[in-house]
C-alpha cells in the first residue's frame, strides 16, 4: 500500500490543531488548453464531499468554529483545516473525503468558473499584474511557470465539468504529504487511512506531470528579446527587472535568499534607501523571490512617476550591476543574514504557518529539517560567496515595463533597447 507521508508537529496551542494536506501537481500539470483547471478543482473541493453538499459542509465548518480552505499553486494543491482538538474527530475525515469522494455539482462548477473569470477580468486592470505576466512571457516561454495558476479566460471557458471530474480521479494516486501542528489527538493517522492507495493502481493511474525545465531565451542584454513594453495611458511607470534563477533545493539558493534580504527586505534595504529614502523616486519598491520546486524568478519590482521613471530604472540597474561586481560589506552581510533568520521565525509563529511551511517543503521534495540545516549553514556564507552567486544568476536581466508610450520609447532610446 502507498500511504501519504504524515508528519506530526506537537505544539502548545490550547487545544487547537492545524492540518495541511499537500497534493503534488498544481497548475504546472494543467493540460496545454486547460490552464486553470487545477485551480477550479481546488475551489470545488471545499464545496462538497461525501454526504455533504455545499450548504452542509459550510454549516458543519461554521458550527464547529473551524476553517477549511483549498488553494492551488504551481507545484501542488494545499487543503487546510484548522479546528479544535475536541471537534477534530468530526472534521478530520473531511480531508480524506475531499480527495476520495468530491461532490462536483454543475451549479457549483459554473459559479466558481464565473467567479474565476471575473477575477481574471479585474486583474487585467492592474498594471502590476500585466507587467508581471509580460515579464513571464519572455522569462518562461517554454516553462510550466509561464501561466498564472488561476489560468486564462479563454482556457477556462473551454473547461467542462467532465474535465474536472476526470482530473479529480487522479488525486488519490498522487504523492501526498500531511502535516499536523498543534494539539494532536491520539491515533490521528487513522483518519487518513482512505488516502492509502494500492501501488499497482497508483502506478497505472498516476497523472503525468510533464515538467519542461528548458528556458529558451536570449542571453543578449537590452535587446528586443529581453525587454517587453506595454503601453498604457497612465501617470506612472511599472518596472519588473530580474532573472529566472534556480529551484529552492539548489545549493546556491541560500545565498540568493540573503541577497534578496539585502536588496529588498525592510526600510534598511539597499533598494529602499537608494530609491525612496535618498531620491524619493518610487511609490513601491521590493524584491519578488518565491519558493518553488523548479526555477524561480528573482525580480525587482517598482512603480514610479513618469518623470522619475528613467532615473528609477537606471538606479535599479546600478544596484543589479553592483551586487555582481562589488563585495557587500561585512556589516551589510550580517544584517541581511539577520533579516533572513528573522523572516524564518516570523513566518513560523502560528501553528498554521508551521504546518504550511513544512507541508510545502516536503511537497516539493525538501527535507523536513531544511530550515535547521539552513540556520547551520548560513554562517558559512561569505561576501565572496554572495559575489560569486550574483555573478552567475544576475547576468542579462529581463525587463518588463508598463506606462505611457512616449515615456517607454524614451527609456528604450536611452538604454539602447
Amino acid at each position: 500500500m502507498d500511504s501519504p507521508k504524515i508528519l506530526l508537529d506537537p505544539y502548545r496551542s490550547i487545544g487547537i490543531l492545524s492540518t495541511k494536506l499537500w497534493i503534488r501537481g498544481g497548475s504546472r500539470a494543467d493540460p496545454i488548453n486547460k490552464k486553470g483547471i487545477h485551480n477550479l478543482l481546488a475551489a470545488l473541493l471545499t464545496r462538497g464531499c461525501g454526504p455533504y453538499n455545499s450548504c452542509d459542509i459550510s454549516d458543519l465548518i461554521e458550527g464547529c468554529g473551524a476553517e477549511l480552505q483549498c488553494e492551488s499553486y504551481e507545484d501542488g494543491i494545499m487543503i487546510s483545516l484548522k479546528c479544535t482538538e475536541h471537534k477534530s474527530p468530526e472534521l478530520l475525515p473531511l480531508i480524506s473525503l475531499m480527495v476520495t469522494e468530491p461532490l462536483l455539482k454543475e451549479d457549483q462548477f459554473l459559479l466558481e468558473k464565473k467567479l474565476t473569470i471575473q477575477l481574471l477580468s479585474r486583474q487585467k486592470e492592474s498594471l502590476f499584474y500585466i507587467t508581471f505576466n509580460n515579464w513571464k512571457k519572455i522569462a518562461y516561454p517554454n516553462h510550466v511557470y509561464k501561466y498564472d495558476s488561476i489560468g486564462t479566460i479563454n482556457n477556462l471557458e473551454d473547461i467542462s465539468l467532465n474535465d474536472i471530474c476526470t482530473l479529480s480521479k487522479t488525486l488519490i494516486s498522487r504523492k501526498k504529504t500531511i502535516v499536523i501542528s498543534g494539539s494532536i489527538p491520539e491515533n490521528v493517522e487513522n483518519y487518513f487511512q482512505t488516502l492509502r492507495t494500492n501501488k499497482s493502481f497508483s502506478n497505472s493511474n498516476k497523472e503525468t506531470l510533464t515538467i519542461d525545465k528548458t528556458i529558451n531565451r536570449s542571453k543578449n542584454r537590452f535587446n528586443n528579446e529581453s525587454v517587453i513594453l506595454n503601453y498604457q495611458n497612465t501617470n506612472q511607470v511599472v518596472i519588473m527587472f530580474g532573472n529566472v534563477t534556480i529551484p529552492h533545493s539548489h545549493v546556491d539558493d541560500l545565498a540568493l535568499r540573503i541577497i534578496s534580504c539585502h536588496l529588498g527586505s525592510g526600510m534598511s534595504s539597499l533598494l529602499f534607501k537608494k530609491l525612496r529614502e535618498k531620491n524619493g523616486l518610487t511609490y513601491d519598491i521590493g524584491v519578488y523571490h518565491p519558493i518553488k520546486e523548479l526555477e524561480v524568478p528573482f525580480l525587482i519590482h517598482a512603480s514610479s512617476t513618469v518623470d522619475k521613471s528613467m532615473l528609477t530604472l537606471k538606479l535599479i540597474n546600478q544596484c543589479w550591476e553592483d551586487i555582481q561586481t562589488k563585495c557587500i560589506s561585512k556589516e551589510e552581510l550580517n544584517l541581511a543574514k539577520a533579516k533572513f533568520i528573522g523572516n524564518l521565525a516570523h513566518n513560523s509563529q502560528s501553528i498554521s504557518q508551521r504546518a504550511e511551511r513544512m507541508a510545502y517543503l516536503l511537497g516539493i521534495n525538501m527535507k523536513e529539517d531544511h530550515d535547521i540545516q539552513v540556520k547551520e549553514k548560513i554562517n558559512s556564507i561569505t561576501e565572496k560567496e554572495i559575489l560569486r552567486v550574483a555573478s552567475i544568476y544576475f547576468k542579462d536581466p529581463l525587463i518588463s515595463l508598463s506606462g505611457p508610450k512616449d515615456t517607454l520609447n524614451n527609456i528604450s532610446q536611452h538604454l539602447g533597447i
